[in-house]
């Protein structure tokens, strides 16, 4: 567990402002929302497995005042919440996802980066991170 968290640590300090003024596709979401976005191919293990372990876990998703969709190809499809008008290869542009390999990004209510990751991300982690969040902390979401 510690080393999952350090891991996490690690990640949110190696998030240039780039990547995080990068999200500018994903502005209808800011200061309302945090949005997980899982890149992938088609026949994604690692994608498939992500996708199941919040699909259990939509209380907790509208708790935190979260939207989840899958970019698959140029297609967005929605896990939870409204994906309407977001392109998928804008989108992949902007966060600098290149091919079809697994990749979970997390941008927070302010637009930033907040988690990349090309493993599968926990429930426990992700909510771990995210109630540790200061918008969360001040009971904003």
């Amino acid at each position: 567990m510690k080393k999952i968290i350090i891991a996490s640590a690690i990640a949110l300090t190696c998030v240039t402002a780039t990547q995080a003024s990068a999200m500018d596709q994903l502005g209808k979401y800011e200061w309302k929302n945090r949005v997980l976005v899982l890149f992938g191919g088609s026949g994604d293990q690692k994608l498939a497995q992500q996708v199941v372990i919040l699909r259990g876990k939509k209380s907790d998703l509208a708790d935190r005042d979260m939207v989840v969709f899958t970019v698959i190809g140029d297609s967005v499809r929605p896990i939870y919440g409204d994906a309407s008008g977001v392109d998928a290869r804008k989108l992949r542009e902007a966060a600098d996802v290149k091919g079809n390999k697994f990749q979970a990004v997390l941008i927070g209510k302010d637009g930033g980066v907040k988690l990349r990751s090309s493993d599968v991300v926990t429930d426990e982690n992700m909510f771990g991170l995210i109630d540790r969040m200061p918008m969360r902390k001040a009971g904003q979401g």
